[in-house]
């Protein structure tokens, strides 16, 4: 009876100790690109318990690189930077993510630690309507990166096509890439109509 209760000792010791040992500060962590808003602030390797719960996996091959990474932008909410690969993109709340191309691609860093702090970007906003009463929806952002630069970038949303009845309600907003030059035309126009 004695030996059967140090076998099973041993064995639930081993067990204990495989599981610490899956814990180490040096493991690869998979941090989902979709993390509830509850997650985003967590250091999982502070925190291993929250893990399993934040849908974060444990990758030890350090070959594996397709991993994608991410950082939120302050403005407009659920904005995202998400590094795949070496290609960088844009991602906003419903919408098809945009590349960003540039040197801004080798000057965003996405280690654990840059993960939990914001991007404190700018957010230039403008509804401007032209004289056939049509509405232009552009945005300028200004995004910081680790190496002091500050990159711009301009798009335009442009109207939903069809009406509630053809249009699927669940469909995404569509956001252009436009340059900035003709942001900032667009801008100085409003501007002197006033």
């Amino acid at each position: 009876m004695k030996s059967k209760f140090l076998l099973f000792s041993s064995a639930l010791m081993l067990t204990f100790l495989a599981g610490c040992a899956g814990s180490s500060k040096d493991d690869n962590l998979e941090v989902p690109t979709n993390l509830p808003p509850i997650c985003r602030d967590i250091d999982f390797v502070e925190q291993p318990d929250m893990r399993e719960m934040c849908g974060v996996r444990t990758v030890r091959s350090k070959a594996y690189k397709n991993i994608p990474q991410q950082r939120y932008l302050i403005k407009p909410q659920e904005t995202s930077i998400v590094k795949t690969g070496n290609k960088l993109e844009l991602r906003f709340q419903n919408s098809l993510p945009i590349v960003l191309d540039g040197p801004i691609k080798d000057e965003m860093i996405f280690n654990q630690e840059k993960r939990l702090q914001k991007v404190i970007n700018t957010f230039d906003y403008h509804e401007i309507y032209n004289k056939g009463s049509e509405r232009i929806r552009i945005f300028k952002m200004g995004i910081p990166t680790d190496m002091g630069s500050t990159y711009d970038f301009c798009f335009r949303i442009p109207e939903k096509k069809g009406n509630d009845r053809t249009r699927n309600k669940a469909m995404g907003n569509h956001i252009e890439a436009m340059s900035c030059a003709d942001f900032d035309h667009l801008v100085e126009e409003k501007k002197n109509r006033k």
